[in-house]
């Protein structure tokens, strides 16, 4: 019970702080562009600049491929997260593993991020909640290097990795199948556990 209660309050916090950080920074806020979408994931990491992605996508070069930019360099302050970045920039606080993956970062802890640090926002995946099957692949391939991340970091992270794949299933019913060989067996069986007492995320 006492689990059930402070996994609840631990999403309920990362919705309200990056609600906080959406609200107050809607004045200086940039203007969303959506990637390119086709048909594969081979270069999705290239990032180029809005110009040489027109170009490429015109002249149908790399049409094969998802076209990834910097849009703007986000300077960390105190207590923000890569949930709540991705709240303000991407509409979407559970994107953040697709936001953390393109970024090395002081800290080999995904939960920690440092003043002052900088991160590079990249053109959003998706459209609203709509995402293409390789935009979906891009942010589940994304959600299983965190969690092997976490689990690089062992026992003490392993909330944080349950709660990771419970979030995953958000964007594909059948993450937990899809990557069933790269998820240890007892972590499988608490994702499965919090999907059924607490049900997918909308």
């Amino acid at each position: 019970m006492m689990r059930n209660l402070a996994m609840i309050l631990g999403v309920l916090a990362m919705v309200v702080g990056s609600l906080y950080g959406w609200t107050s920074s809607q004045r200086g806020r940039p203007n969303f562009i959506t990637s390119h979408a086709n048909t594969a994931f081979a270069a999705a990491s290239k990032a180029q600049t809005p110009a040489e992605a027109a170009n490429r996508t015109e002249s149908g070069a790399e049409a094969d491929q998802i076209i990834r930019y910097v849009v703007k360099k986000h300077t960390v302050v105190g207590g923000e997260s890569f949930s709540l970045i991705t709240g303000i920039y991407w509409d979407d606080i559970f994107l953040w593993p697709e936001l953390y993956v393109r970024n090395t970062m002081k800290n080999s802890d995904p939960d920690l991020i440092y003043p002052d640090e900088i991160i590079d926002i990249y053109n959003r995946l998706g459209q609203g909640d709509e995402y293409t099957e390789v935009e979906t692949s891009i942010i589940l391939d994304a959600y299983i290097k965190v969690y092997d991340r976490y689990k690089s970091l062992g026992s003490r992270k392993d909330r944080s990795a349950w709660t990771l794949l419970w979030c995953a299933a958000k964007y594909s019913r059948d993450f937990l199948e899809i990557y069933a060989d790269r998820i240890a067996p007892y972590d499988m069986e608490m994702a499965k556990r919090y999907i059924a007492e607490e049900g997918y995320l909308d």
